[in-house]
């Protein structure tokens, strides 16, 4: 970040020479690298970086907002006359303000230097090698599709003219493939993906292993007759249904309508009792942990969902601003260039006792649903309303019976987490800092041919 402590004490005493009242710069710079490989060879290789700055400054009582990808300070005054321009044809007449900063921060651990020691020939072997071990466990297994192994590094750093200045690096690696496999002329695949900052701990025979498990044990699946079942979403499959649905949470789109949930809900009962959704900043489970949020604020903890009851929505300081509240450090830029925005950090169902086979003995008649398909075209977050294709397993007397295809599963987010049965006990989190355990539904319409 050495040229980029340069180019901020330039952009700071220009910005305060050009009559700027308060200003904020923000930094990123990233790394990637890819490797794909398909019969035995290298298929596409990818390594990227980018850099820049994001400006926002208030001129004459309105922000502006300008970046540069080039940190060159003979750009300042181009950076910044952008800046005032953008800031003249604003016209939202909400006053967006900066953050001074926390007087502390939390130290979170999102960074392994060995990681970065891992060269590019190692990944490409560990993807060839994946590739070769999984087309050796079964005849049947004809392809290990996009068999990638990636890494991807991050620093951002954040200043302003209050005296904030925070920043943080972070990396993960992150494996994922396809096995396809076939019988009577049937094919049918599975996708898995693994996520960490240490290859030493990826048991890559033992994660191709169950991929390739998985994909012949869809072999031979049907539909099944339409009516309403017991489902059981696996850690997988919920976190896709909660990440379609987490922007329901999300303050800025609450108050513009756009949720069925609002201020005026906090406190009130809106899922079974022991349902507890969290938004955890820092947690040691996930490896998305940040020290801050994308406008400085420090990362906080909280219950969004506790015993059944709406604790708080998800808020930047310009939503909390609205509704007279604090930000609860959800403010997120997709990139330098990009204007805030919500997201969510490490988000969860808090699991439950009863582990995934538990759950499954339980079931009398049901379905497993190990895929969801039409994700965001069969998703209404504004009513709450889903209908999505899925594939999973039929469950009978606490046994899966047989694979299941070509059915439909259908309901409402907001019903379904009032009718949640129970939660599992594995707790799992993406390389997005989505996670979810399994979690048993007591009734769900699914439809099937």
């Amino acid at each position: 970040m050495a040229t980029f402590d340069i180019f901020k004490d330039k952009l700071s005493t220009q910005a305060k020479e050009m009559g700027f009242a308060d200003y904020e710069m923000f930094y990123s710079a990233g790394s990637s690298f890819s490797a794909r490989v398909l019969d035995g060879e290298l298929a596409e290789h990818k390594d990227t970086s980018t850099e820049g700055v994001g400006f926002r400054g208030t001129f004459d009582g309105k922000m502006g907002y300008s970046y540069t990808e080039n940190l060159d300070p003979a750009l300042i005054p181009s950076l910044l006359k952008n800046a005032i321009g953008n800031a003249t044809i604003i016209e939202d007449d909400e006053i967006e303000k900066l953050y001074p900063g926390d007087e502390t921060y939390p130290e979170v651990n999102s960074y392994n230097p060995n990681l970065s020691n891992v060269g590019s020939e190692e990944k490409i072997n560990l993807a060839l090698d994946m590739e070769k071990y999984g087309l050796s466990l079964d005849p049947r297994v004809k392809m290990i599709d996009y068999c990638t192994v990636m890494t991807i590094e991050s620093a951002t750093a954040i200043a302003n003219s209050y005296g904030l200045n925070v920043s943080q690096k972070k990396n993960i690696a992150v494996a994922y493939c396809i096995a396809r496999v076939e019988e009577n002329g049937i094919m049918k695949s599975a996708m898995e993906i693994w996520s960490g900052r240490d290859f030493a701990k990826f048991d890559y025979k033992a994660f191709v292993k169950k991929l390739v498990d998985t994909a012949i044990s869809y072999l031979g699946a049907e539909s099944v007759p339409s009516g309403k079942y017991n489902v059981l979403f696996t850690d997988a499959t919920a976190r896709d249904l909660f990440e379609v649905f987490s922007s329901v949470f999300v303050a800025e789109l609450c108050q513009k309508g756009f949720s069925l949930l609002n201020k005026s809900k906090v406190g009130e009962v809106i899922a079974a009792p022991f349902v507890t959704l969290r938004d955890d900043g820092i947690c040691d489970l996930s490896l998305m942990s940040s020290a801050f949020d994308a406008e400085g604020v420090a990362s906080q903890n909280k219950a969004v969902i506790e015993n059944g009851i709406l604790k708080t929505l998800l808020y930047t300081t310009k939503s909390a601003a609205k509704d007279g509240v604090k930000s609860t450090g959800n403010a997120s830029k997709a990139s330098f260039g990009s204007a805030i925005t919500t997201g969510t950090t490490n988000f969860y169902l808090s699991p439950g006792k009863k582990s995934y086979d538990e759950l499954v003995s339980g079931i009398e008649k049901g379905i497993i649903i190990t895929d969801l398909a039409g994700l965001h075209s069969g998703a209404n977050p504004v009513s709450g309303d889903f209908s999505f294709s899925a594939d999973g397993y039929l469950v009978e007397g606490g046994k899966i019976v047989k694979p299941i295809e070509q059915i439909t599963v259908a309901g409402n987010f907001y019903d379904m987490l009032k009718d949640i049965a129970e939660v599992g006990s594995d707790l799992k989190f993406s390389h997005t800092g989505m996670g979810m355990p399994s979690v048993l539904v007591n009734e769900l319409s699914v439809a099937g041919l």
